[in-house]
């Protein structure tokens, strides 16, 4: 009796520390990216922001169905842009044991005018699953390991079906040549595709004045790589805005 009473002992004890430990991580990584927000000249969002970044994240196919809720969220305005940076937590289905980590960053401009699109990694279950089915990819000749790397995917502004990923079956619309196909293959410039090429892994969701920028993975961007991960969405801004 004796031992069972020190194994129960043992196991809230370890239940106590985890939970410490996983205070004490929390609040280093939101020092963390306060630090970096405050050399990008980013301050701490409101409600209202917080609320903006989660009508983006409902609006986007970079994320299944299911419940997402905002960590440590960042906002800023220069030159008429506005930038939020987030770590972001969402889970699929609905048992919280699927939580999964990110940090995005969502920019708007008025000097965007993106026809919805969808950019995502490129991988062996989705390749074939594409390739039996025969779903659209917009590929680049000129660029083959774009084409490779990646998974660019078109829709039409009425079009609210989920994108199809490594999560979900495909919609209907994901096998027909949509109009703003030509229109999001002429966006992809020679330097953009250059660009992305250079930084596999990334996702993207456009729409109008807006896109956001996700690393495919399920964990937060390092510290020490949140201000390159900021240039590289200053960068992409450059190459989608209107001229």
């Amino acid at each position: 009796m004796m031992f069972q009473y020190e194994i129960v002992w043992i196991i809230l004890i370890l239940i106590v520390v985890s939970i410490i430990w996983s205070v004490i991580k929390g609040r280093k990584r939101a020092r963390e990216i306060r630090n970096a927000g405050a050399s990008l000249n980013l301050r701490e969002a409101t409600k209202s922001d917080k609320k903006a970044l989660q009508d983006s994240i409902h609006q986007s196919r970079l994320f299944t169905d299911g419940s997402s809720w905002p960590k440590t969220v960042l906002v800023g305005d220069v030159n008429g842009v506005r930038f939020t940076l987030a770590d972001y937590n969402f889970h699929r289905g609905t048992t919280k044991s699927k939580t999964k980590e990110t940090t995005l960053l969502t920019i708007q401009s008025n000097s965007l005018r993106l026809p919805p699109f969808t950019l995502m990694p490129s991988g062996w279950l989705i390749d074939s699953l594409s390739s039996m089915v025969g779903y659209r990819d917009i590929n680049f000749d000129s660029h083959p390991q774009f084409s490779k790397q990646y998974l660019l995917r078109a829709f039409d502004e009425d079009d609210q079906s989920n994108e199809f990923s490594r999560y979900e079956e495909a919609s209907s619309s994901a096998f027909k040549e949509g109009a703003n196909e030509q229109v999001v293959r002429e966006l992809f410039g020679h330097e953009l595709l250059d660009v992305l090429e250079t930084n596999s892994g990334v996702s993207l969701d456009g729409r109008g004045n807006q896109f956001i920028l996700r690393r495919f993975t399920n964990q937060r961007i390092p510290a020490d790589d949140l201000t390159a991960f900021v240039e590289l969405g200053v960068k992409i801004l450059s190459l989608l805005s209107t001229k």
